[in-house]
């Protein structure tokens, strides 16, 4: 009799753009000796140890864009491993295993409508260059989501994301099925909720993942009830946790999927073929502004929390770089009139430019079917780029932690900054007069630096290169 349990561990791996805007390459970063930045020390931990064990084919992952990207240009080996064994399990079950994910980490219910699509596709964009196939599920960024984040993942194809059960309008839900939220137009998304127990054993017990066996045999197989019907529970959980937050677990996650589940008679499933297999879903209602690592909603990334304590910086540098993301978008639309029809449309697909695989200005002169002067097209180039750093600049990392002089804050303010710059050599509009003051009131609770020290710091830098 085939089993009827079935156990999904699902992995985010992720990892920040790190990248200096001047030269576009990650700087030395002492914290990760004795590797030249995080990214290689992680790759080493994690990443790799991963792949060489398999475990890539018999989890539900999802893999950064900025993480798969700066892979294939420093470890494309063993990107082409991870790639593999999503189109291991394509060939065998006709759905793969790997989600896709927003381009930079973003907290989406913080964001605009058109920055909400723009981060999308841009996620859809870079999966489909790396695992040359469409997704079919899309990790949100710390499972934050409202209802329009939900919309603007349909209207791109998207089918199902993974939320955390305290994220359902609901008094209880039961993780051993996956659900459907209603959305406007008669369309609807699949969403399956991971078992809160079992994730926090793996994310926060060391001693409960020691061994693979005693983990499956009085963890996990008590979790499931009796009965004939097919159960499926998942585990979510940060994927740098196996090998690099903690030492040994990459050994563990091996050992868990292939020997001591099936001792326990549980077989290992992934959502794409969980949707095949499950014949009927019930509508649930999400709670909008909700995420699976702040309690309090969203306001980790938005303002004071005590998730993070001495977090009063955090709400006034959000309000800058808000700032200077609505003045670039305005001399952006400006620079853009009587030349492109849909500028937004035109950012979106302006991934194609920064991410390498075409030429700016072969593409403008496509997409325009014009002839530009050259002045009019450096202009646009800088205003592009502007985009692009206003985007980057919004990544989760520069708000998750309570300390403004770290480096992921002081990255949000350097990208910030070099978006005020190009904006100012594309036009002569200086819209750092518009965020200076409010700069200066995020400070730090260690000394007495600001995000204005930095802002200054970085403009300086790229005055004089």
């Amino acid at each position: 009799m085939p089993n009827r349990e079935f156990l999904c561990v699902h992995a985010h791996f992720y990892q920040p753009t790190r990248e200096d805007p001047l030269t576009g390459i990650i700087p030395t970063e002492p914290g990760a000796h004795p590797y030249a930045n995080w990214n290689e020390l992680i790759f080493e931990m994690c990443y790799k140890p991963n792949a060489v064990l398999g475990n890539f084919s018999h989890i539900s992952f999802d893999l950064g864009p900025t993480l798969s990207k700066w892979m294939r240009q420093y470890h494309p080996d063993v990107l082409a491993q991870i790639v593999a064994a999503d189109h291991q399990n394509m060939d065998h079950y006709g759905v793969g295993n790997a989600l896709a994910q927003p381009y930079h980490h973003t907290i989406l219910p913080l964001s605009k409508r058109r920055d909400k699509q723009t981060q999308i596709r841009w996620g859809i964009y870079e999966f489909e260059r790396t695992f040359k196939r469409k997704p079919r599920g899309m990790w949100l960024p710390e499972t934050a989501v409202d209802m329009e984040t939900l919309e603007v993942l349909v209207e791109n194809g998207i089918e199902f994301t993974i939320l955390a059960p305290w994220q359902a309008d609901a008094k209880e839900v039961d993780p051993s099925k996956a659900y459907q939220v209603i959305l406007p137009d008669h369309k609807s998304i699949k969403v399956f909720f991971y078992h809160s127990g079992l994730s926090a054993r793996v994310s926060f017990d060391p001693s409960a993942t020691e061994n693979a066996d005693t983990f499956a045999r009085n963890f996990v197989k008590p979790e499931f009830v009796s009965g004939d019907h097919p159960q499926w529970l998942m585990i979510a959980t940060d994927g740098e946790l196996y090998g690099h937050h903690q030492i040994f677990r990459d050994k563990f996650l091996s050992y868990l999927l292939d020997g001591s589940l099936s001792v326990q008679h549980i077989d290992t499933v992934f959502p794409g073929l969980q949707m095949i297999q499950q014949k009927v879903f019930p509508v649930i209602k999400i709670r909008e502004n909700t995420s699976w690592s702040c309690h309090h909603g969203v306001q980790r990334w938005s303002g004071l929390c005590s998730c993070t304590p001495n977090g009063e910086w955090k709400k006034p540098l959000r309000e800058a770089l808000e700032r200077v993301s609505d003045e670039v978008d305005k001399v952006f639309i400006e620079a853009c009139k009587g030349i492109l029809e849909n500028p937004w449309e035109a950012r979106d697909q302006y991934i194609e430019v920064f991410n390498g695989d075409r030429k700016f200005a072969d593409w403008i002169q496509e997409l325009t079917g014009a002839a530009l002067l050259q002045d009019k097209v450096d202009q646009l180039e800088k205003l592009f780029q502007a985009e692009l750093e206003c985007q980057r600049m919004f990544t989760s990392c520069g708000w998750f932690f309570n300390e403004l002089d770290r480096i992921e804050p002081k990255n949000a303010v350097t990208y910030g900054a070099r978006a005020v710059w190009l904006t100012k050599q594309a036009t002569g509009v200086n819209i750092s007069i518009d965020v200076t003051g409010i700069l200066e009131k995020s400070k730090s609770g260690q000394n007495s630096l600001s995000a204005l020290d930095f802002f200054i710091e970085a403009m300086q830098r790229f005055e004089q290169a």
